[in-house]
């Protein structure tokens, strides 16, 4: 049962918002890129490193992939993993010049996405789950973390809130425009602490990219 229309545009509304508008309706294609992203119409830096289990990891914000295309683009989807939970994905196509405090009458031409919780698997993991026999904490860590369990207490959501264990990608799907860019950077991270309780400890969280996918007008 559809929900009661109490009331519609006016017809002050009407002339002073008006005409009726037209929809826009174009054909599309997409273009997929994969990791480690070494393609001419592509920029990447600023990254931590590059692993084939999981992708190139973008440093928190500060990484970037920007992608270049022919033709206007009206979406791109980011497929990924953070180092810990809480990531989150960023699409903008700025103008030249051109930043959020001097923008006039139009969108914000930046788009996030929160709350993705998939997360990589890390050398602590692979060590708790005897990925590599004969490594132990205390040896990897310099002795920052001396066992399995005291890699759960220092590397949990709070203490003891529960290690990170997502274990899967996350995909996340961005609009852009109207109006419609040929250029766009993709950013990332996420809002907890990394390496907790070690030398390495840093915030934010970094972020791995493993495939970037754009939608074209043709």
């Amino acid at each position: 049962m559809a929900l009661p229309l109490f009331e519609t545009f006016t017809e002050d509304q009407r002339k002073q918002f008006g005409p009726q508008q037209k929809r826009e309706e174009f054909s599309t294609r997409r273009h997929a890129y994969h990791s480690p992203f070494m393609y001419e119409n592509l920029d990447v830096g600023n990254f931590y490193e590059i692993d084939p289990t999981k992708g190139v990891e973008l440093k928190s914000m500060d990484g970037f992939i920007t992608i270049e295309e022919d033709q206007p683009i009206t979406g791109v989807t980011v497929v990924g993993s953070g180092c810990v939970p809480h990531g989150f994905n960023i699409v903008e196509w700025w103008d030249e010049g051109e930043t959020i405090d001097n923008m006039e009458n139009q969108l914000v031409k930046r788009q996030r996405v929160d709350n993705l919780n998939g997360t990589h698997p890390s050398i602590y993991s692979q060590l708790m789950m005897r990925t590599f026999p004969g490594l132990t904490f205390k040896h990897v860590t310099n002795g920052d973390l001396e066992n399995a369990a005291d890699a759960l207490k220092k590397l949990s959501d709070g203490y003891y809130g529960g290690y990170y264990m997502g274990f899967y990608e996350n995909t996340a799907t961005f609009r852009i425009g109207p109006p419609y860019p040929n250029k766009v950077t993709v950013r990332a991270g996420t809002k907890l602490m990394e390496d907790a309780g070690t030398s390495l400890e840093r915030y934010p969280g970094d972020y791995a990219v493993r495939l970037v996918e754009t939608t074209v007008i043709v």
